[in-house]
């Protein structure tokens, strides 16, 4: 499954995931499974041996995903061109990420403890070299980032901004969602079942394009972590 990347700077993003062995890409059918925090806890605390080398900034997270188990989630668009500093010896998962991005302008926040420590990088920083990503949506992800805000926007309860979800989306060959689910909930189950219901009518323009890998996931950010436009109208 190939997580999608859009130029929108929006609290719906569209990421790309380096996760296991596969940089940027989970396998077709693979559930993220839910861990209390005590596992969590258990995983951070866990000593491993890393030798990654100063390298571009995608390629460094797959490796590090590879060795660490946890995943990382990104807009395409941020790390090109970035170079990540070089992390070798024994660390805790999140202290090898930490010591990977010194130097790039990003920080790792947490997605949410149902991921098991799940990763997304945030700005802290202007990062040399990083053109703004605010001003050209594009390509079907785009459409399909677009028409997600609009439906979320449309009520009250699910209007984001104030809340963080990741969800997986099937586009049929018609270009409906022929299926929506959470990975992660909003922690609200009243939110997570009005989620759903916005999504289940919406259509695409056009078909997807025959190369789009299946299913696409969105992440839905608070605006503390990812600053960005805010719903015009909620009913």
């Amino acid at each position: 499954m190939r997580a999608f990347v859009s130029g929108l700077t929006c609290t719906v993003v569209c990421v790309c995931i380096a996760w296991g062995s596969t940089a940027k890409a989970v396998a077709a059918g693979t559930d993220v499974q839910s861990a209390d925090a005590a596992t969590r806890a258990s995983s951070e605390a866990q000593m491993l041996d890393f030798d990654l080398p100063a390298q571009p900034l995608a390629a460094a997270l797959a490796q590090y995903a590879a060795v660490s188990g946890r995943s990382v989630m990104f807009i395409d668009e941020w790390v090109a061109g970035r170079t990540s500093a070089p992390v070798r010896g024994r660390h805790a998962p999140h202290a090898a990420l930490r010591a990977l991005l010194a130097g790039t302008g990003f920080a790792a926040d947490d997605v949410d403890t149902q991921l098991s420590g799940a990763f997304i990088l945030k700005r802290v920083a202007a990062a040399p070299g990083v053109a703004s990503t605010g001003g050209s949506p594009r390509g079907y992800d785009a459409l399909v980032q677009a028409r997600v805000w609009d439906a979320l926007c449309a009520d009250l309860r699910t209007a984001p901004g104030h809340y963080r979800a990741i969800l997986q989306l099937q586009v049929t060959a018609s270009g409906r969602i022929g299926q929506a689910r959470l990975v992660s909930s909003s922690g609200d189950p009243g939110r997570d079942a009005a989620m759903l219901a916005a999504l289940a009518p919406l259509k695409m323009d056009h078909p997807p394009p025959a190369d789009l890998a299946l299913p696409l996931t969105l992440a839905i950010l608070p605006h503390d972590v990812l600053p960005g436009p805010r719903c015009a109208t909620v009913h």
